[in-house]
């Protein structure tokens, strides 16, 4: 016979109790008894419960629980009630093995004993179910959920439940939050109609028709009755609070493509955690020797990455994945060059590298290679610098593609003209100071009749100017700038090298801006910056020095 301790508060109902047994022992069979204190033993809710069931019920003075020693003692429980734990103490009175230790479902705690006679060995093989003393360690079963269109209910409006949501809402689910107040982003979203909110406490009944319950809200007693509930109606239920008194536990999740990588572990989530980052890391950088086969009949494709302005952790994650799944590689020498020496040994890698006033291929044969690649079925990812679409000519080889019925994905990259600022410390707007920043090609310099940029115009600007491409014409664009009315004391930053080891910063002003190229041999690629944010540099990163000139 198995006996249930139960300590619970005044004036709790028979559902409460029974889906707080049934949520331990689902479907519990006769013989079982309740016990409990003796002051509670005439609960009507308690009482009821015992009688639809058909289940002795028996009470005990404090001061006899008090003498049995019991796994989980609190002292608080002690103060008010004279034993350190009703539920576990009053499962153990009579002997036995504890089989479910102390177990919270919202205003009813229970503790599961197996009598005497029931846990001495036996000779048998059978196990009793659902509990045994000698149960096995748990085995989560992994299965992923299809919840596109189904209703999913999330109690709790917190962080937890934001996390949760996210997750919910990107598999498509039709979500409903209940809580009093919710975070901001959660007010957002509901705002926009990506969710259901229902601004109230927890009632009964609220996962009816749900397929799939989250309880976030961090109070065992509001959690434990959602769980209670779950188990009542046999819908899946994870708890924030307490994972493995859910009959679902989450997995820390990450996305590589099309690809989920999902890691089960114990309750300390930080071994699958990392478990999972090292997985997606490998997948990301090609460390991992997997390479997609890609989509089922489809041919080759062209992706433009913009790998940033150079340090190969600024490139995005979605730009390390095309590059893991490459087998062809058209590269710029201004996009993050190390990561090319992680790439397969049978990965071609196409030197498509235009340098400043010298060698350079031209942009037909770039053109010309991509597609030819790519319609003999290969995947071809075109690395560029900083982002494709910011002075990298992107437009024209998205539009070459499309003429030849290539397929063709854009990937952002981070742009040297905001990037490589912000790592001297410099930043391109700041609020009281700037209002708006430009950034323009000084690869031609003003006057010429080829050049589309309206010098006046970007010298009359009272924000920030920050010049690309700029190096051979510093002095020019400097002379103009004054010229049509920038202040010749305006402070200028120049970052040489940005975001490589040997990145380095060269303070200055218009009026001694030649001088200081000059004296610094600047030399491409360089940045510089044109206003009050130049004055800022700290703090400098270590990776780089800084120089002042004037």
């Amino acid at each position: 016979m198995r006996t249930v301790g139960i300590g619970l508060s005044s004036g709790v109902s028979a559902e409460e109790v029974l889906a707080a047994v049934d949520a331990v022992l689902p479907g519990a069979p006769a013989p079982l008894r309740l016990v409990t204190l003796d002051r509670r033993v005439a609960e009507p809710g308690l009482v009821a419960a015992a009688a639809r069931r058909g289940w002795a019920l028996t009470g005990h003075p404090a001061e006899a629980l008090a003498r049995v020693r019991v796994p989980t003692p609190s002292a608080a429980v002690a103060a008010r009630v004279g034993t350190p734990s009703v539920a576990e103490a009053a499962a153990l009175l009579d002997g036995g093995a504890l089989v479910v230790g102390k177990t919270v479902h919202g205003r009813v705690t229970v503790a599961v004993a197996l009598d005497p006679s029931a846990s001495a060995p036996t000779t048998t093989t059978t196990k009793e179910h659902p509990l045994t003393p000698d149960a096995a360690p748990e085995v989560l079963h992994p299965v992923g959920l299809r919840l596109s269109g189904r209703p999913v209910v999330v109690v709790g409006g917190g962080s937890a439940a934001h996390r949760g949501v996210v997750g919910l809402l990107e598999a498509g689910a039709l979500v409903t939050v209940v809580a009093p107040a919710v975070t901001p982003a959660l007010e957002s979203l509901a705002a926009s109609g990506a969710l259901t909110w229902r601004p109230r406490a927890y009632r009964p009944g609220d996962l009816a028709g749900a397929w799939f319950a989250l309880a976030a809200t961090g109070d065992r007693g509001v959690d434990g009755a959602v769980a209670g509930e779950a188990e009542r109606v046999r819908i899946f239920c994870t708890r924030t609070d307490a994972p493995a008194e859910g009959s679902a536990t989450l997995p820390v999740t990450g996305r590589s493509g099309d690809l989920v990588v999902s890691v089960h572990g114990t309750d300390d989530r930080r071994t699958p955690a990392a478990v999972r980052d090292a997985v997606l890391a490998g997948l990301a950088d090609g460390t991992l020797p997997v390479r997609s086969p890609g989509p089922r009949g489809a041919g080759g494709r062209v992706v433009l990455v913009g790998g940033g302005p150079g340090d190969p952790g600024l490139i995005t994650v979605r730009g390390r994945q095309a590059l893991a799944e490459a087998d062809v590689v058209v590269a710029d020498h201004l996009g993050p060059q190390t990561l090319l020496s992680s790439l397969p040994a049978d990965v071609e890698v196409v030197d498509a590298s235009k340098l400043p006033r010298g060698r350079a291929m031209a942009q037909e044969r770039i053109n010309e290679l991509l597609v030819q690649h790519a319609r003999a079925g290969r995947r071809v990812v075109r690395l560029k610098g900083g982002d494709p679409f910011v002075f990298g000519r992107g437009m024209e080889e998205v539009e070459a593609c499309a003429a030849a019925g290539v397929p063709v994905e854009v990937v952002p990259g981070v742009t040297s003209a905001v990037a490589v600022p912000a790592l001297a410390g410099v930043p391109v707007t700041h609020r009281g100071l700037t209002h708006e920043f430009v950034v323009v090609s000084g690869h031609l310099p003003p006057g010429h009749p080829q050049s589309l940029v309206d010098w006046p115009a970007v010298a009359r600007l009272r924000g920030t100017v920050v010049v690309l491409m700029g190096v051979e014409t510093a002095p020019a664009i400097a002379a103009a700038l004054v010229e049509h009315g920038r202040d010749p004391g305006t402070p200028v930053a120049v970052v040489c090298e940005g975001s490589t080891p040997a990145q380095r910063t060269i303070r200055t002003t218009l009026a001694g801006l030649p001088a200081a190229f000059a004296a610094g041999d600047v030399r491409p690629p360089a940045v510089w910056v044109v206003g009050g944010v130049a004055h800022f540099g700290a703090p400098v990163t270590s990776r780089e020095r800084s120089i002042r000139q004037g």
